[in-house]
């Protein structure tokens, strides 16, 4: 790589290994005025009063402005679209309001040093903190009354922390400020060792199993040994690039990277092999696998997917000025979205004209979903809890939470009128639902007016070992490496489907009367299955090079294939005659990673399921059935039925447009249908993320096929061991967490964005540099964001930072949050920020210590002169 920098040591241009040069024009005082990139795109900034950025105009033309005060502060910021937020100050230049495009306030209260101590957002909610004299906060008392205190020591590190309910944790810390031992609410402890260099060494979880981790001397992570002594070990060339990894069972994976760092090629354990061409701004344009299969990809000025085309499919998107999807056709079948001001999708139409609208309140809240044949209302507390719904025009869900924002209770009542207000008649409760907790938040009882009361029995980790229900026991044994190693449980018809199950590391190699057999790869592709009878059940199944399934034989030999558009999303599945004819077929569409609707013809008849989600989530809120006979495709009749959906989101209960529940979920822990199941295949939404597909008994799970007789996936996680240690596992308990995308458990961690059309000035509290130039905007803030570790306490509702690093334009990137948005539990699902790049690390915001945690991180090569090295082969 190589830089070149004016005599006052501005830099004017970056030319990575490749020989693609990014060149920056400065102004008089070293402010970028022009970035082009190697692809001939370009980004214009410009000044008012010589230092502080008015406008800036993106490749695409899209242009974000913004005016300040004669202090300097930013008093409006305009989107491409014309949006104009607002902002107020003390006289002191601390902020005190922000109002949205729509008029919308946040208030804040600031102490004598100018941090939040006070915000009030739109709807007179108030949250409140209190901070000791090195302004960390103590207290947070939330708009109902509850408080979460917590302690710190000398170091600005976390001692302790007690939530609202009474729960307490703990942390304990060695000399260097490492983390050696956290205590949670229950009682259990995970602890941490650390070697040279500050560089973990091991984790022993609170069951006792033990993972111990081995570095190189360029302090890279070279192997992960699981509790059985086996190891998962990594390969690096010498440019620090990851070219191979071979996991606990023997797999081996390898990688070829350019000299940026970036993958062009990964060869899986069967020898398939996928070859990726990238242009002058490192976005893969072809991919093409050893079976000969190509596709294309383009990209608009500002590297936004406009079309992605193989011989399976297409992809192509549509963008409004301001970057926002207002279509995605997936061949031939498009999904348009209609946004307000401030970003919010308020209208959505599928391939099958259903259409959707969506209201929301001052805080950003849903208030109504009005979809095709009914409307859904929604209401809240003071914390933004949803306590009431409308569930059409005939029936209400009402829900009540704890002072540790857990929810407690559901009742579904009908015979009332619209938007959930009691009518003349008496509402008649058609189910209710009451949840009780374990002191760390883990479920250890419903008790359910349909289904009866089901007690759970959990280990140290959390994990369900018993459920004791009215009619019925479940019982579920593990090993130390989490895998599902007995299950007693009732199966359809009332027959045992129990037994042992055996693995070989995380495979599971047998489970009750079935076995299974693996490729080299790792992925399940014949099943056999004992009957009582002594007769063996077959399944078979057929995978790509992307690890997809592609086909599937079933015993009664039946043929099925699956087919995929480029982003791995399943489009269509279809069954096969003998002749390889189509016999029938079911055609998916998607709205970003959710299925938005699904379309079959039978006899001339074509079924449709439309499905509306909670804005943000994977919670379902509506389906639609649409039927209508193809010699009269405008007599459309429509079924409306609301989806009420348990703690993690997978659908409990469907309520019709007449108050009654149509279909009711009835499955064991792990998600196996269990008889009394009301409303039959009414529903085939499962775990959040999962379609269950009834002629194989798998859930499609966007990225991987999930098998509830095993609580395990067919093939091992394409994220290799970074979301858990067992990469065949589903999460650790199904009662607490879910995984959508088929890739990583789901529970805590928010979605972060990049956005800083509200800081044009990049910067403007951070400190000057030891050259005295002003920190300027990232040249990828959300590359940074995706590749960035926590530099403050992320509970703290009214300041968070981060550090993140981009390779590509060897930044190292000081990210702050300046917005959050939570769930109806209280927790932090999305989080916003904004960033700038200081002249010169370390600086009085990012600390020596800071850096380390980089350099311990593998982000960057040292503290001193840093050079930001690349992801393990980033793709």
């Amino acid at each position: 790589m190589h830089t070149e920098y004016d005599a006052r040591g501005h830099l004017l241009s970056r030319t990575d290994e490749l020989d693609r040069t990014t060149r920056f024009t400065l102004d008089g005082f070293g402010q970028p005025l022009r970035m082009d990139r190697p692809d001939g795109t370009s980004v214009h900034v410009e000044y008012a009063d010589d230092v502080l950025p008015v406008a800036i105009t993106e490749a695409d033309g899209a242009r974000w402005e913004g005016t300040y005060d004669d202090r300097g502060n930013l008093l409006t910021s305009t989107d491409p679209m014309g949006a104009v937020s607002s902002y107020g100050y003390d006289e002191r230049g601390c902020r005190i309001t922000e109002t949205d495009a729509l008029g919308n306030t946040v208030r804040y209260d600031n102490d004598g040093a100018g941090l939040p101590v006070r915000v009030v957002d739109p709807r007179g909610s108030v949250v409140t903190v209190r901070r000791d004299a090195f302004g960390r906060v103590v207290e947070i008392h939330d708009a109902v009354g509850g408080t979460v205190r917590q302690g710190w020591n000398t170091e600005g590190l976390l001692l302790w922390r007690e939530r609202a309910d009474g729960g307490r944790e703990t942390w304990s810390y060695d000399a260097e400020g490492n983390v050696t031992e956290h205590r949670d609410a229950a009682g259990s402890t995970t602890a941490f060792e650390y070697g040279a260099f500050d560089l973990p060494s091991a984790r022993t979880d609170p069951d006792g199993t033990r993972y111990s981790f081995t570095h190189d001397t360029e302090l890279r992570l070279t192997s992960v040994t699981n509790p059985r002594g086996d190891d998962w070990s990594y390969r690096y060339d010498a440019t620090g690039a990851l070219v191979g990894e071979t996991d606990f069972e023997g797999r081996t994976l390898s990688y070829l990277c350019d000299p940026t760092g970036r993958q062009i090629e990964r060869t899986n354990g069967t020898g398939q092999t996928v070859r990726v061409t990238r242009d002058l701004a490192g976005r893969a344009v072809t991919s093409r696998t050893n079976d000969g299969t190509v596709t294309s990809l383009r990209y608009d000025p500002s590297g936004r997917l406009l079309e992605a085309a193989s011989p399976l499919g297409s992809v192509s998107y549509a963008y409004d000025v301001a970057g926002r999807i207002v279509a995605e056709t997936v061949d031939g079948r498009t999904v348009t979205s209609t946004y307000d001001p401030l970003g919010r999708r308020v209208r959505r139409t599928t391939p099958s004209g259903a259409t959707s609208h969506w209201s929301y309140d001052t805080a950003g809240l849903p208030t109504s979903l009005v979809t095709a044949g009914g409307e859904l209302t929604f209401a809240y507390d003071a914390a933004g809890r949803e306590t009431a719904r409308g569930l059409g025009a005939a029936a209400t869900l009402t829900q009540a939470w704890d002072a540790g924002h857990r929810l407690v209770e559901q009742i579904i009542r009908s015979g009332t009128t619209h938007r959930g207000d009691p009518g003349d008649v008496d509402p008649a409760v058609r189910q209710s639902r009451s949840y009780s907790y374990r002191a760390d938040g883990y479920l250890t009882g419903v008790t359910d007016l349909l289904a009866g009361t089901r007690m759970f029995d959990l280990d140290p980790v959390g994990r369900v070992t018993r459920v004791s229900a009215r009619t019925w026991t479940e019982t579920y044994a593990y090993d130390d490496l989490g895998n599902l190693t007995a299950t007693g449980h009732p199966a359809p018809g009332g027959q045992d489907a129990q037994g042992p199950a055996h693995h070989s590391d995380t495979r599971v190699t047998s489970a009750g009367r079935s076995t299974y057999e693996h490729d080299a790869q790792g992925r399940v592709v014949r099943v056999i299955r004992r009957t009582l009878s002594g007769l063996r059940r077959i399944w078979s199944y057929a995978w790509d090079a992307e690890d997809r399934l592609t086909g599937a034989e079933t015993p009664d030999s039946g043929m099925w294939h699956y087919r995929y558009d480029v982003l791995g999303r399943r489009t269509a599945k279809s069954r096969l005659n003998g002749d390889g004819s189509v016999a029938e077929e079911i055609l998916f569409t998607w709205d970003g990673a959710t299925l938005a609707e699904q379309q079959s013809l039978r006899d001339g008849l074509t079924e449709t399921d439309t499905w509306d989600w909670e804005p943000g989530t994977h919670r379902a809120a509506a389906q639609v059935r649409s039927r209508w006979r193809t010699a009269a495709p405008d007599e459309i009749t429509r079924q409306f039925y609301a989806i009420v959906t348990d703690l993690v989101g997978t659908p409990s209960e469907l309520v019709g447009d007449d108050g009654t529940i149509a279909w009711r979920s009835a499955t064991s822990l792990w998600g196996r249908p269990l008889s009394g199941e009301a409303g039959g295949g009414l529903c085939p939404l499962s775990f959040p993320g999962q379609y269950r597909d009834p002629e194989t008994g798998l859930h499609y799970n966007l990225s991987r096929y999930y098998d509830p007789d095993t609580a395990s996936y067919l093939s091992p996680d394409p994220l290799g061991l970074i979301p858990s240690p067992n990469h065949h596992a589903y999460v650790d308990n199904p009662l607490r967490w879910s995984d959508p995308l088929g890739l990583e458990g789901d529970s805590t961690d928010p979605v972060r964005i990049y956005d800083d059309s509200e800081y044009t000035k990049h910067g403007s509290g951070s400190s000057s540099s030891a050259k005295g130039e002003v920190s300027r905007a990232p040249a990828n803030g959300q590359a940074a964001l995706d590749r960035s570790i926590p530099l403050g306490d992320p509970n703290n509702p009214a300041s968070f930072r981060r550090i993140g690093v981009d390779h590509a334009n060897n930044e190292i990137v000081v990210l702050d949050r300046h917005k959050y948005f939570t769930d109806k539990d209280g927790n932090i699902i999305k989080e916003i920020y904004h960033g700038h790049v200081q002249g010169a690390y370390p600086s009085k915001s990012v600390t020596e210590g800071d850096l380390n945690k980089l350099k311990k991180a593998g982000m960057i090569n040292n503290t001193k002169k840093q050079r930001v090295l690349p992801p393990p082969c980033d793709g």
